[in-house]
């Protein structure tokens, strides 16, 4: 086992740490109230009852619906492309929104934009395809980019220095002036200079030479496999497995996206490996998939050790939230529990993944469920199928643990009961 910590710590560490993929992975969840409007406008558009869609379509709910959908997930990017400036360059230390502005400026600028009739008729077009989650890539470049250069600039001290008499939101907002200028110039540059190669936009180059391959590799099956037995190993030390999760959370919570918007054109969802797919089926009480961990504890533990922990972590387990039970159980280092914790989560996706390439399973909606407990989780994001599929696996957990509970909680109630022990 050390020899394992020895080498799982320092690549946790290593993400942990990373400060871009911090930044990007804190700004994506900060965009979290957005996505669950438009989770909620996307939701409301698929109940799938004939007399509730011309209800909906006769009254402009639809409408409104669609709305809510265009105005947060179908501009995910944009809003993307704010967040990530604006906490890379408030962790550098200098003003985080004037980054974030400087960011959608940036990110406008290398976005095609098309002109339709002339003079006063003249309508300029922006196309919402870049500002999704097919642009997340792209705004994730841009921001990271705008927020390194302003930085930098802000550093060298390379403003406009306004005299000490001037008040200091009024200097503030001079400061930002060059390094504007100079980021408008840069991404200005840039833009034109891959208008001139076949890709002709810096989104198409981008998504075409980052975006697509990224999204393959990271949203297969393996790379999710891998992920969750790294995350696995990693609570199982005691680091936290987020630090792992973060690697690859851009990359799903796009293919969410891409699943949301699909589906409110009127297409179908195509991505299977998603965050909040693996969420819903993953995550079964939190990390190792404890909730039958805890039920087996809760219900059935002869100690009163074991008994009253499982009352305890009961609710917070449903709610995905088991931290409690990581480190009070414990599960982090505990060897008998190892395989369980690390393993089960894998298998439930494994088999989560075939039902679904089979049909038996549908492909999820993209919506994000949150903290919500599971079979509600599953409904939101894949209907009554997933529900069921999220009772069973809560079945599957409690079998698979029971084993191994047994044996911690026969030597819990032997220590606590030194009389029974003959």
């Amino acid at each position: 086992m050390d020899k394992i910590e020895k080498v799982l710590a320092p690549f946790a560490n290593a993400l942990n740490n990373n400060k871009i993929i911090q930044t990007i992975s804190k700004a994506l969840m900060s965009l979290m109230p957005a996505l669950m409007i438009g989770a909620i406008g996307s939701l409301l558009q698929q109940i799938p009852i004939p007399a509730y869609q011309n209800f909906i379509q006769s009254t402009g709910i639809y409408a409104f619906t669609q709305v809510l959908v265009n105005v947060t997930t179908n501009m995910l990017a944009l809003y993307a492309a704010f967040a990530i400036s604006y906490v890379f360059v408030k962790n550098e230390g200098h003003d985080g929104f004037t980054g974030g502005i400087l960011s959608l400026i940036a990110f406008m600028i290398v976005t095609p934009m098309e002109t339709v009739g002339e003079g006063w008729a003249a309508v300029t077009n922006l196309p919402l395809s870049w500002l999704g989650a097919k642009g997340l890539f792209t705004a994730m470049f841009v921001a990271l980019l705008t927020g390194y250069i302003y930085s930098f600039l802000m550093r060298k001290n390379i403003t406009i220095k306004m005299p000490d008499s001037v008040p200091p939101f009024v200097s503030k907002s001079f400061s930002g002036i060059i390094p504007g200028a100079a980021i408008a110039l840069i991404f200005g540059i840039i833009s034109i200079l891959i208008q001139m190669t076949p890709f002709g936009d810096v989104h198409q180059a981008i998504y075409g030479l980052i975006g697509a391959p990224l999204s393959s590799i990271g949203g297969s099956i393996w790379a999710a496999l891998l992920i969750y037995v790294l995350s696995g190993f990693c609570w199982f030390f005691g680091i936290h497995g987020i630090a792992v999760m973060s690697a690859v959370m851009p990359i799903w919570m796009a293919a969410d996206m891409a699943n949301v918007s699909a589906i409110s054109a009127g297409g179908a969802a195509s991505n299977i490996v998603t965050y909040n797919w693996v969420n819903a089926i993953g995550n079964i009480g939190g990390a190792g998939c404890t909730l039958g961990l805890i039920l087996l504890c809760a219900f059935a533990a002869k100690s009163k050790r074991y008994r009253e922990m499982g009352k305890l972590a009961i609710v917070p387990s449903c709610f995905g939230i088991n931290e409690p039970v990581v480190f009070g159980l414990p599960c982090m280092l505990n060897a008998t529990l190892m395989i369980p914790f690390v393993f089960l989560p894998v298998i439930l996706i494994g088999i989560s993944y075939i039902l679904t390439i089979t049909g038996i399973l549908p492909i999820g909606n993209g919506i994000a469920a949150g903290a919500c407990i599971p079979v509600f989780s599953g409904l939101l994001i894949g209907g009554w199928r997933v529900a069921l599929w999220n009772i069973i696996e809560i079945l599957i957990t409690v079998l698979a643990y029971l084993p191994f509970f047994k044996i911690l909680d026969k030597q819990a109630y032997l220590e606590e009961n030194p009389s029974t022990e003959n």
